[in-house]
This record gives C-alpha cells, sequence and structure tokens, in this order.
C-alpha cells in the first residue's frame, strides 16, 4: 500500500512539473499570405518620414529597404515569468536587427531594447569586410545618447543562412540563445513591455520565416520540493 501510495504521488508531481512548464503562446506570425498582416504588425516610420513597406511572398517576410522595420502590436513584460522571443531569420547585411525592442535611437523617451544586431567593419583595413551578429541591450534616456549595458560579438554565425534567435525575459534578466545554445546574458533593466521588433535599415535583404513570443513558466521546483517531503512523511508513518 506504502509503495501504491508513493508511486502515485511522485505521478502526481510529475504531472504538476510538467503542467508548470509548459509554455503559453502570446505572438505568432508565419508570414503567409501576400501582404503582412497589419493586425499583428504596425510599419515603424521613423521621425523624418522614411520607411519602406515590407513585403510578405512565399511564405517569407522580405524586408529590404532603407528603414524597413516593423514592430509587434502587443508588447510583451515578464509578468513573473519568462517571456521568450524566438524568430528564425536570414541575416545578410549591416544594421538587421530581432529582439524585445522599439528602435532606441528614433523612440522617444527612456528605452531599454534587448535585440540581436547585425554589423559590418573594416577593420583590417585592407578593403575586407567583417560580418558579425552581435547581443545587445541599450538604454536610451530620451536624450539622444545611448548606454550599451551589454554588447557581446558572437562569432560562427553564418550569413545568408537561416538561424534560429531567441531572447527570454525573466523577472531579473535577459538571456540570448542562438540554434538552441546560450551566447550572452544581462540584467533586465526595464520593467515595462515591450514589443517585438524585426528592423532593417539597409539594402541588403533580411529574410524572417516566423516569429513566435511564448509566456513559459519557471520551473516547479518547489511544487517537486514539497513532495518529497510530503513522500519521507508517508515512509515514515
Amino acid at each position: 500500500m506504502k509503495k501504491t501510495v508513493v508511486f502515485a504521488l511522485i505521478v502526481f508531481g510529475m504531472a504538476i512539473a510538467s503542467s508548470a512548464s509548459a509554455s503559453t503562446q502570446l505572438f505568432f506570425d508565419d508570414f503567409t499570405g501576400t501582404a503582412l498582416d497589419t493586425s499583428k504588425w504596425v510599419v515603424f516610420v521613423d521621425a523624418r518620414g522614411e520607411s519602406h513597406e515590407p513585403d510578405v511572398a512565399d511564405g517569407l517576410l522580405y524586408s529590404q529597404g532603407y528603414h524597413t522595420r516593423i514592430d509587434s502590436i502587443p508588447a510583451f513584460a515578464p509578468m513573473g515569468e519568462s517571456v521568450m522571443a524566438r524568430a528564425s531569420i536570414r541575416f545578410s547585411g549591416e544594421i538587421q536587427k530581432f529582439g524585445f525592442a522599439p528602435n532606441p535611437s528614433e523612440r522617444a523617451g527612456t528605452i531599454t531594447g534587448y535585440y540581436f544586431d547585425t554589423m559590418t567593419s573594416n577593420e583590417s583595413g585592407g578593403g575586407e569586410w567583417e560580418d558579425s551578429v552581435h547581443a545587445l541591450a541599450v538604454s536610451n534616456p530620451g536624450d539622444g545618447s545611448e548606454s550599451y549595458l551589454l554588447d557581446v560579438k558572437i562569432d560562427d554565425v553564418t550569413w545568408n543562412l537561416f538561424h534560429e534567435f531567441a531572447i527570454e525575459r525573466t523577472p531579473s534578466e535577459v538571456i540570448y540563445s542562438i540554434d538552441g545554445q546560450e551566447v550572452a546574458r544581462v540584467a533586465d533593466a526595464f520593467a515595462d513591455a515591450l514589443p517585438v521588433g524585426v528592423w532593417n535599415d539597409r539594402w541588403d535583404l533580411m529574410l524572417t520565416d516566423w516569429v513566435e513570443v511564448s509566456q513559459v513558466p519557471e520551473p516547479a521546483t518547489l511544487c517537486l520540493l514539497g513532495l518529497g517531503g510530503l513522500i519521507l512523511r508517508k515512509r515514515k508513518a
């Protein structure tokens, strides 16, 4: 009888842990159809009125043009649990971004953004350009200045191939991953909700296959610890 009770409690605890670890999809777009879904996205036009409309075709978002940027209409915050934004993107040029943030250089007010960004640099001085992806956390106090809370260069990200980029905001920190591997983390410095953005500031083609935001509950550690104590008490009885 005791073995039966213990087994039942373990199964019950596993069910609770499984339920607690299940994510809830908050936002998703796989860019089907022939036009951008304006119930999900807003095209961002900068202060100078310069922008280019993104195109949707063949299940992909085509971002190619000066200041081709979209922000999700809903915004997202940790809400006491983790919120993860993921996207399958093919980078191919400078200043192509994805992450939690409105464009930090052209929105009024204090903003902290968490995103991946692409950069090119002629570091050798001999005309050879280096293409790289960076994990960034940028604070803009609203006076035109910027403060980099995080700037990590990510090596071995092959351009012109699709990769899965993910940024998870927990109640205390922000975790960056590429293809399921963590590449950087930083303390969360912004309490309010942020939209998810896909931006291209230059003419090199940026392709996005899908974008998803999910609410991910914290692991049910306390629940399992309580279960362990209950099992011990049953054994003593």
